[in-house]
């Protein structure tokens, strides 16, 4: 084959896959009810305000002034770290505090270092964690799935 006619083949076939793509088009014909599906996927992941991810549990108190001491715990972390969220969690009998948001164990190590200095009794455990603090707004917004423990008891 010649260089001219390569050359010639090859403009002819640029031309008429050019012109093919410039007008062409997909068409998806698909059950009704995928679309259904996805959209209440969508809407519940809109919804769902809460991931698996790792909190650090600091303490658990049971007994007599259990509910006050882990509620003062808490004040107390929100004052020393004051762009995390600090949970008093009931679970019988034991009042549970637990301190964070995070995506990754690493994540939660660096607090977790820096908290075993002063508690011996921090661990980090995987929980079902409330979407990350990105701004500051996120601290005010009310969990999801955690109940206002000071109004039950």
């Amino acid at each position: 084959m010649s260089v001219r006619l390569k050359f010639a083949f090859l403009a002819f076939a640029m031309c008429v896959l050019g012109s093919a793509t410039a007008f062409s088009q997909v068409r998806i014909v698909a059950d009704g009810r995928l679309q259904t599906i996805l959209e209440r996927h969508i809407e519940y992941n809109e919804m769902s305000r809460s991931i698996q991810g790792y909190r650090i549990r600091v303490n658990s108190f049971t007994g007599s002034n259990a509910k006050s001491k882990a509620f003062a715990l808490k004040e107390e972390l929100l004052d020393k770290y004051p762009k995390m969220r600090a949970y008093v969690t009931f679970d019988e009998p034991n009042f549970i505090v637990k301190l964070g948001d995070f995506v990754s164990r690493l994540d939660a190590y660096a607090v977790y270092s820096e908290l075993r200095k002063s508690v011996n009794t921090a661990q980090i455990i995987r929980d079902w964690i409330n979407n990350p603090v990105i701004d500051e707004e996120d601290l005010y917004v009310p969990e999801y799935y955690e109940d206002d423990l000071e109004k039950d008891f």
